[in-house]
């Protein structure tokens, strides 16, 4: 696994950016987020920026690559 995945700190995030976050683990669009959450689709845009600032990653992607890494590893008796 890539550092980048391994060491992402996700204790930065804000409550509602670690749900972003799981959000887009699961490759929902901002429309789609904003329609689960009945906030605006900018809002919601603010919250991914913050978050790829945060865990200094460029696309969702990247999120939905931490966000499967870290629900896998949660899961895992092993830990990674």
């Amino acid at each position: 696994m890539p550092p980048w995945v391994r060491d992402a700190d996700l204790s930065l995030l804000t409550a509602r950016e670690n749900e972003v976050l799981v959000a887009l683990g699961d490759c929902l669009s901002n429309n789609a987020i904003a329609g689960r959450w009945c906030v605006a689709e900018r809002t919601v845009k603010k919250h991914v920026t913050s978050v790829f600032i945060k865990l200094a990653i460029s696309s969702r992607a990247e999120a939905a690559v931490i966000a499967t890494y870290r629900k896998c590893a949660a899961r895992c008796p092993w830990g990674h």
